[in-house]
């Protein structure tokens, strides 16, 4: 069993892209846990050379911790990447759900989609009443415009009679004039 854990560990580190070279991550952790060494490389008056003797002089190096570190960042480092290799590999899969979260988790009542069903029948029922609404108002529309149009032409006709008998009356008018006159 462990050994089939070594295996797919090493078969995942070498799938992985190349981690930052040992010595580089064991320099930078280094130089970020003796920090102090800067601050005295840079007080100092002297040479470089001097310096930098000077600097690594006097602070005691503590290589076990650095070393410590330096295997904990690619410890960490690879655990991650190897989980979340699994964890795609688990969401990739084509198992059904209720193999994948276990027995225990499966829902033995989804009020959810229940829920879900009721508001869908509810708002069907609404879109039908609507849609007869619809139907209704429509409907009533068509009749108000024959209405008018009904009315529009029994106005037009009466306009028509009143212009006819308007000018009736104009020439009945002047005819009357025209006989007092005469």
């Amino acid at each position: 069993m462990f050994s089939k854990f070594i295996k797919s560990v090493l078969v995942f580190n070498r799938a992985q892209n190349k981690a930052p070279n040992f010595f580089l991550v064991y320099f930078l952790i280094s130089i970020a846990w003796h920090h102090q060494v800067f601050i005295t490389f840079a007080a100092s008056n002297t040479g470089f050379s001097d310096r930098l003797s000077t600097a690594l002089a006097e602070h005691s190096f503590q290589y076990a911790v650095v070393l410590f570190l330096t295997f904990l960042f690619f410890i960490l480092r690879l655990s991650l990447l190897y989980f979340l290799n699994k964890t795609d590999q688990f969401i990739e899969a084509d198992e059904p759900i209720e193999a994948k979260i276990g027995s225990d988790q499966v829902f033995k009542e989804n009020k959810d989609v229940e829920r879900l069903l009721a508001l869908l029948e509810e708002t069907k029922a609404q879109l039908a009443k609507v849609k007869a609404r619809e139907a209704a108002s429509q409907a009533d529309k068509i009749s108000a415009i024959s209405k008018m149009l009904a009315l529009q032409a029994e106005l037009d006709i009466a306009m028509a009679d009143i212009a006819i008998l308007g000018k009736s009356n104009e020439e009945l008018s002047i005819k009357l004039n025209e006989c007092k006159v005469a």
